[in-house]
């Protein structure tokens, strides 16, 4: 059993801690929060939700998202910002989440663009931001699951799990929560001005992979050209250098 009051108690920049056995999605309830306190002109809380189970939940695209309970973090944190910040947040959210691999379990994870978490080219984290921008700040909804535990699915055959590949410290979905909440506590609370390196040196991609990005209904090839100050993902195809905003990035 986790202790939430007991980790609030050791928080700097999250404000509260809700866990829930079983939910429709924890971004579906994080939307409400966000939109009931805006509506109403209320303070926006930093805060995180995580659910035990989560049944409709969705990924990027809209895609169905339903992962069985027990087997991961299934989480959604409310988090405010400067507007100014919104475009490198997703590069920053993937930093906090690969960190949190690499420290706590000894586990080398990677980044593949924007914010997809892999070790070994399997995705082990995946992470889904809404934002929704009032004046000069950014309110944003961040969804991140990892994966804890294997999970057999003909629907995920290139996914791993923090079971299967850390190299130190797993005893457990609880500890597993616990220590997230703290690392993306402790990582929120600190100076973020270092999120394009960090991000690069974590990065799955090398200048010159060959690459393809899927746009709405368009998809784009070339190479690899790194990301520029803003995130963007810069790809070069035979005619012109694009620098792409928004998309699925595959690695050919």
């Amino acid at each position: 059993m986790i202790d939430t009051r007991a980790i609030v108690r050791r928080l700097h920049a999250l404000e509260s801690v809700a866990i829930i056995p079983r939910v429709t999605s924890t971004n579906l309830i994080a939307r409400r929060i966000l939109n009931e306190c805006l509506d109403n002109e209320l303070s926006i809380p930093q805060a995180v939700i995580i659910a035990g189970e989560q049944f409709a939940g969705k990924g990027r695209n809209e895609r169905k998202w339903s992962p069985p309970p027990g087997k991961g973090i299934y989480a959604t944190t409310l988090v405010t910002r400067p507007s100014s910040e919104l475009p490198l947040f997703p590069l920053e959210m993937a930093n906090i989440v690969a960190t949190y691999l690499r420290e706590t379990f000894g586990i080398d994870a990677k980044i593949k663009w924007p914010n997809d978490v892999v070790v070994d080219g399997r995705k082990i984290a995946g992470i889904l931001i809404e934002a929704r921008v009032q004046e000069k700040q950014a309110h944003m909804i961040v969804g991140t699951g990892v994966n804890l535990e294997p999970v057999e699915s003909d629907t995920r055959p290139n996914a791993t799990s923090v079971r299967e590949a850390a190299k130190k410290n797993y005893s457990g979905i609880d500890a597993a929560v616990t220590s997230f909440i703290e690392h993306l506590d402790s990582r929120l609370a600190v100076s973020h001005g270092n999120v394009l390196d960090e991000w690069r040196s974590m990065s799955v991609h090398k200048d010159g992979d060959p690459i393809s990005s899927v746009i709405g209904d368009r998809t784009v090839s070339g190479t690899w050209s790194g990301i520029d100050n803003h995130g963007r993902a810069l790809i070069r195809t035979d005619t012109e250098m694009l620098a792409i905003s928004a998309g699925d990035v595959i690695v050919q």
